[in-house]
């Protein structure tokens, strides 16, 4: 198990909102798969780039690609939909992270 943090950027539309819904379910997903070494950094889409360097994974509520950084669109935690595939996928991604 790795003992470095995993950088793990939130970002939605202002920064607030919808991110701090996400992020929640994000900590409560890294607990459940028994990860602790993480800090969660909220951010606005129009401060996400000041993050990138940072992050090992970049989770929006928005449309946003990065070639170098893991992206996953988080939407689902805020709507619900297909909330229990994309808990899968980032079970996956935060364990691959963690090795």
């Amino acid at each position: 198990m790795s003992n470095s943090n995993i950088q793990i950027v939130v970002a939605c539309g202002s920064g607030i909102a919808t991110s701090t819904i996400a992020a929640d379910a994000v900590t409560e997903l890294l607990k459940e798969i028994g990860i602790n070494n993480y800090k969660i950094i909220k951010t606005s889409m129009t401060e996400l780039p000041s993050h990138v360097d940072s992050a090992d994974v970049i989770l929006t509520t928005n449309n946003y690609k990065n070639d170098e950084k893991p992206c996953v669109n988080i939407m689902g935690f805020v709507t619900g939909i297909n909330e229990d595939g994309l808990k899968s996928k980032l079970k996956d991604l935060f364990l691959e992270l963690n090795k």
